[in-house]
């Protein structure tokens, strides 16, 4: 977990199980602020990215199954043009 004050607040963690999260600001740089994209990758092969304005406003949402590499930065790519 790459925690961002040491305590509950985090650029990235593992997930239960076997997944990981992250998020990315508007230039790739990890950040715990809003606006950000969230990176879901599960352990099922599924990864959902998320471009999130604020906690309540989700712009745009894609699930990608079992994607590769550059499937999953296409969709990052595409997440922050909606931040």
């Amino acid at each position: 977990m790459r925690r961002a004050n040491g305590l509950d607040e985090f650029h990235s963690r593992m997930l239960a199980g076997d997944g990981v999260e992250y998020f990315e600001d508007s230039r790739g740089m990890p950040t715990i602020d809003y606006p950000h994209v969230h990176v879901v990758h599960h352990g099922s092969g599924q990864v959902d990215v998320v471009a999130s304005r604020s906690s309540y406003d989700h712009a745009w949402r894609t699930s990608l199954r079992n994607p590769s590499g550059n499937e999953v930065q296409d969709a990052v790519r595409t997440a922050r043009g909606y931040l």
